[in-house]
């Protein structure tokens, strides 16, 4: 779980996942109140993490799978990427290049 580069607490996986489907740049620490920043190595794994539902598609159509089994298939995926996210969210005081 993620921790906080200034007061050093550990964010709850609700929380750490709150942050990350508001989409913001900066996240706000609930317990210090000071701004924390996704790292860039964390951007990059959580930015691959959402295309595996997306990548699944070609081989629901490769398998001729019915329309019900591809959305229950794509419903498992995004869960599993929101379940998993949270895990990999790493903080940085200052906002880093993305390259």
């Amino acid at each position: 779980m993620p921790t906080c580069q200034n007061c050093g607490k550990k964010w709850s996986w609700i929380d750490s996942l709150k942050k990350l489907v508001t989409f913001r740049k900066s996240l706000k620490c609930h317990h210090c109140g000071k701004i924390q920043y996704q790292s860039t190595s964390s951007r990059n794994i959580t930015s691959l993490f959402t295309l595996l539902p997306i990548i699944t598609i070609p081989f629901s159509i490769m398998f001729h799978l019915s329309l019900t089994s591809v959305i229950l298939l794509e419903l498992a995926f995004i869960l599993g990427v929101l379940f998993i996210m949270p895990l990999f969210l790493k903080l940085s005081n200052m906002e880093e290049p993305l390259w």
